[in-house]
Formats: structure tokens, sequence, C-alpha cells
């Protein structure tokens, strides 16, 4: 902290963050200073000579957020200046303030009354003093915890004492952690369980939503989605991650000649899932979390339940292939996959690859048979699997 005057103070962006965004900032404009030369030197380089215009930019921000940065509070009238731009109030007029957890770290957001917006400070400005500077202000996170306590201690619906009420939170609790309990399970059993195990295992699954729809309706004191921290309510989202990523990461493992036949499907259970939730969670949070949670959620559930709709459900008898492999290849990323090249055979018309274990293709070899059974699949979506070429 910088005294400039009497009754006023200054925060900038500690020394440290700060040397590390000019750092930053200076390679980013150089390299798109690089960029930009180097392409527009090319003869008909066009729109590529716009390729350093993103790094630059970037960097010109980085060096803009840590030269101009500050907080400066004057008595009640305090300011903000940010990257390009800056903003004032008056403490009066400032309802109170939340903390905003990301992915990236937090943040304080004030909030005006009136409904006349918001104003970000960073966490970089924290300081014993700062701190001190907020206790004035309320704290809207700490008073919406509150206010349902105190619904949750008058609810009839959930005892007949305030204590009684309050239990049920622990209650709901172990109702919240019995459903992510089922749904890894059910997750484990249709990726590891045997073939009898797949189809109740996906049914299990597609069932979690729907379970978590009902509890955020009927129970809105005891279960939200997307909350805060010191929200008091239990989270429901791990459930329905595991739900979604079970049949998403199941239905991915299947080797499909096209999704495109199922495109459609795809899009409309998406849609009916971020709907449903939108529409029955009306008395639950409206956070970045929560948005967040239910189009990652909506996404993922609605392809895995399709996929495993249109294999699990095919009863129709397979057609056999054999073909012939060619070549191998990996394709590396967070992790490895392993592939086998083949020529054209029964569904493709040229080139393909088939994604094997490690041991299949440490083993395969150019010229080699492999066998196939492709199936119509259930909502016409043809699929294949390797079997062995000694089967009958």
């Amino acid at each position: 902290m910088q005294a400039i005057e009497t009754g006023r103070h200054e925060y900038r962006m500690k020394g440290g963050l700060k040397i590390f965004y000019l750092f930053f900032g200076l390679i980013l404009c150089g390299v798109g200073i690089f960029f930009a030369v180097t392409f527009a030197q090319l003869p008909k380089a066009g729109v590529a000579a716009l390729v350093g215009v993103a790094p630059m930019a970037i960097g010109i921000y980085l060096l803009a957020l840590a030269l101009r940065s500050r907080l400066a509070i004057d008595g009640t009238r305090f300011e903000v200046r940010g990257a390009f731009g800056e903003k004032t109030a008056e403490i009066g007029e400032v309802e109170g303030f939340r903390t905003i957890s990301t992915r990236n770290g937090s943040y304080w957001r004030l909030q005006l009354k009136q409904g006349r917006g918001s104003i970000t400070i960073q966490k970089w400005f924290d300081c014993d003093d700062l701190r001190a500077w907020f206790q004035q202000l309320t704290d809207l996170d700490e008073q919406d915890r509150k206010q349902l306590l105190e619904e949750i201690e008058q609810d009839q619906e959930l005892g007949t004492t305030p204590e009684q009420r309050l239990g049920a939170l622990a209650a709901a609790k172990q109702w919240n952690v019995g459903l992510f309990v089922i749904a890894v399970i059910a997750a484990a059993g249709l990726f590891a369980g045997g073939v009898r195990w797949r189809l109740p295992a996906a049914m299990v699954l597609a069932l979690v939503p729907v379970v978590a729809l009902s509890l955020l309706n009927t129970k809105p004191l005891l279960y939200a989605l997307g909350k805060s921290k010191r929200d008091p309510r239990n989270e429901l989202s791990i459930a329905l991650l595991a739900s979604g990523m079970g049949l998403f990461f199941a239905g991915m493992q299947t080797h499909f000649v096209s999704m495109m036949p199922l495109l459609p499907l795809i899009v409309v259970v998406a849609l009916a899932f971020i709907a449903a939730f939108y529409m029955m969670a009306r008395k639950g949070p409206r956070t970045q979390g929560f948005h967040a949670i239910v189009l990652i959620c909506g996404g993922f559930f609605a392809m895995g339940l399709i996929a495993a709709s249109d294999t699990l459900l095919d009863n129709a008898r397979p057609a056999p292939y054999a073909a012939q492999v060619v070549n191998k290849h990996t394709s590396s990323g967070r992790s490895t996959t392993y592939y086998l090249d083949f020529d054209a055979w029964g569904p493709f018309s040229g080139a393909n690859h088939v994604s094997v274990p490690f041991s299949i293709y440490q083993t395969a070899q150019p010229g080699d048979t492999v066998c196939f059974e492709v199936y119509p699949g259930a909502l016409h979506a043809s699929w294949f699997e390797r079997v062995s070429c000694d089967a009958p």
C-alpha cells in the first residue's frame, strides 16, 4: 500500500506478479511482431500476415494490466482501474460483495444497488488494510447462507423442531453420497462388466439425472447445482458428472462407422436435458457454475446415452468381415492411442484405421488378417467390433 495523500490509499499489483505479467507480455508482443513481419515478407501473404495479431493483442493486454491496474480508496469513494478502463463508486452505492472462485483463482465482486451492475476487485490487491475496509461491506455470500439456514429451520416439511430440520441437511448429504456411489458403480459396470451387466448399468446412469431433477425440484432447500462454497445445501453436480461421463466414455469406446445418423438425436436429448434443468431447478442458484455444469453434463449425457442406445439395444445378427493390416501408427496427446491401418473393407470404401490395445498393436504386422463383426445399430448408426478369426 502507498499513501498518496491524507485519507487516500492506493493498492497496486504486487511485485512478483507484476514482473510475471510484464515478462510474458513482452514475450507475446515480440512473438506477434516476429510472425507479422515474417508473413508480411512472403509473396501473397494476405490474411497470413495477421497471424501475429492474436499474441500481440494478448501481450499488450498483459502489459497494460501490469502497469495500469490500481485500486484507489479516498474516504467513501473508490476507483478500480483495469487494463483499459476504470470504474468509480461511492461506498454507499454498494449493496455488498461476493467472493467468486474460478479455476484460475478468485476475486471479489462488488454488487451495486438497484441492479446497476458490479465492480470487480482482483485478489492481487489483497492485504490486511484492504480486508479491514471490506469489513464495512455486506458479505452477500454469508447473508445468503444465513437466510437459507433460517428457511430450513422454519420449513415444517423437514421436521417438527428446528434441530430436526437442520438435521435433514445431514441426511440429504448421505443420499447425495449414495447417488454418487451408485453412479460410479454403474459406470464401472458399463466399462468393465460383462455383456449381461452393460444394459442395466446404462439404464441406472440414465436415471441419475432424473433423480437429481426430482431432488432439485422437490427439496430445493437441501440440494443445489453449481452452488457457491458457503451455500449449506448439498451439491449434486458430482453425481451428475459421473453419470454423464460414464455414459460418454463408454459410448466413445464403440467403433462407429459414422456417428452422423446419431447427431439429430444427440441434439434433441441435449436440448431436452438442458431445458429440464433450467425449468425444474428454478429455485436453485444461477451461478456460472450452474450454467457450466448443465451445458457440460448435457453434452456428455446426450452423446453417451444415444451411443449406448444404438449399441446396447441392437439385437440384429452381425455381418462378418476380414481385413488385412497394411500399416500401423500411433497418436499421442495426454495419452497414446494405437491404430491398425486397413484398405477398403466392409462398410468402408477407402483407407481406414481402427484403435486397438497396445498388446494387439505390438504383435500385429502388415499382412495380418483381422476379423470384424458389423452391426446395423438400433438407431441406424452402424458399428463394429473386432473378434477372433478363429470364432465360428
